[in-house]
């Protein structure tokens, strides 16, 4: 393979993890557009690698064309969020009963810091970020190669339903640093006892809690499903 083609390949990658972190982050609102030049001249790089990380985005869900081919933050409609949250139902609790019976001294250890980083964090973004962090963690220590590749595919737009999710819960509660904290303090140590059955039932009693500030779906929108 050319020594330019693995150049320009790393410039995509390089690309994509900047701007994926700045969606997740919330420097894009949803639903707004992204425009390739603006993005070439913000970062320095020509239109080819923003091209190819974006169409690398769109994989992940992070981003979509619209029929135009210009190119948004999705806007996470009550279905999509309806969707992410079921997804979570499923596959939380029985990797947080995985986790229990495999996790290791690294993992939990791994868990901590990122509650500590929690406590210091200075955004809702922060803490979002985090979140996602904290529940990739659980699932890597949880020793499911099937199940990782499946919350590899979701990942990106858990991020992104957190960062919709929390922005309803602080306008609420303007407690969603603490709960989080607390959830995940609670969530830790049920897992760190070694037992199964209440990490599976802790689990999702932590996503369950998210259906008060779910918005509704659609009549039309459920026929779909």
């Amino acid at each position: 393979m050319p020594l330019s083609r693995v150049e320009r390949l790393n410039l995509s990658q390089t690309v994509s993890s900047r701007l994926s972190r700045a969606i997740l982050a919330g420097e894009f609102a949803p639903g707004s557009r992204i425009s390739e030049p603006t993005l070439s001249a913000r970062l320095g790089v020509s239109r080819a690698p923003i091209r190819e990380a974006l169409i690398e985005l769109e994989l992940r869900g992070l981003v979509e064309f619209d029929p135009t081919g210009h190119t948004r933050v999705p806007s996470l409609s009550p279905r999509d969020i309806d969707e992410i949250y079921t997804v979570r139902l499923m596959i939380d609790p029985v990797t947080a009963a995985l986790a229990a019976q495999h996790a290791k001294a690294d993992t939990f250890k791994a868990l901590e810091s990122n509650v500590a980083a929690t406590k210091s964090a200075k955004t809702l973004a922060d803490v979002s970020r985090l979140d996602v962090e904290f529940h990739d963690k659980i699932v890597r220590a949880a020793g499911n190669r099937r199940l990782l590749l499946c919350w590899n595919v979701l990942r990106d737009q858990v991020g992104l339903w957190l960062a919709q999710m929390q922005l309803r819960h602080q306008a609420v509660t303007r407690r969603t640093k603490q709960q989080t904290i607390e959830s995940h303090q609670q969530l830790l140590t049920v897992i760190r006892s070694g037992d199964s059955k209440k990490a599976a039932t802790e689990a999702h009693k932590h996503v369950a809690e998210w259906i008060k500030l779910m918005p509704e779906v659609a009549d039309d929108d459920k026929a779909e499903s």
